[in-house]
């Protein structure tokens, strides 16, 4: 389980810009938030950045192992 959705949502920004701002389609972050696949550490590390929040804040259980 994670929390990228809410986050983006409460940062007030859209996926689609949040995609492009870290380098990644929209498909990705869909995909972040399914839980289909999981973010490489860089990739969370530019989520985290751009987002302002900690890792902690998008994976409170921590994150999952591929």
């Amino acid at each position: 389980m994670n929390n990228i959705k809410q986050v983006i949502q409460e940062s007030g920004f859209r996926h689609n810009f949040v995609a492009e701002q870290i380098g990644v389609t929209p498909n990705h972050i869909s995909m972040w938030i399914k839980n289909v696949r999981i973010p490489s550490k860089p990739r969370i590390r530019a989520l985290c950045k751009f987002l302002k929040c900690k890792v902690v804040d998008l994976y409170p259980e921590g994150i999952p192992k591929k």
